[in-house]
């Protein structure tokens, strides 16, 4: 099965970015198939050329191919993370 890839967009020693590596840390433990999909991680600051044409202003933020999955806001917390991530997962897997 092929499947796009999540692209994970994170700032280094980012505080939202480490709780979102940490909630899908916790998830690919209990959802080991979730890893079909490949996670591609790519630092703001290290590799800008790679989120050309990206519209998004805060980390992390993810796309699934050109759909936006999730970005963060200021004090979103590790569980609302996990639902919209797990719930992301859950929907990619059936489709």
């Amino acid at each position: 099965m092929d499947k796009k890839e999540l692209l994970f967009i994170y700032l280094e020693g980012c505080p939202y970015c480490q709780k979102a590596s940490h909630a899908l840390e916790g998830i690919f433990a209990e959802h080991p198939e979730y890893k079909e999909i490949p996670l591609v991680r790519v630092s703001e600051t290290k590799e800008p050329e790679k989120l050309q044409g990206r519209n998004y202003y805060y980390c992390p933020t993810f796309f699934y191919g050109d759909e936006k999955v999730y970005e963060a806001a200021p004090g979103d917390s590790e569980e609302k993370m996990d639902k919209i991530l797990r719930d992301f997962y859950q929907k990619a897997m059936q489709g």
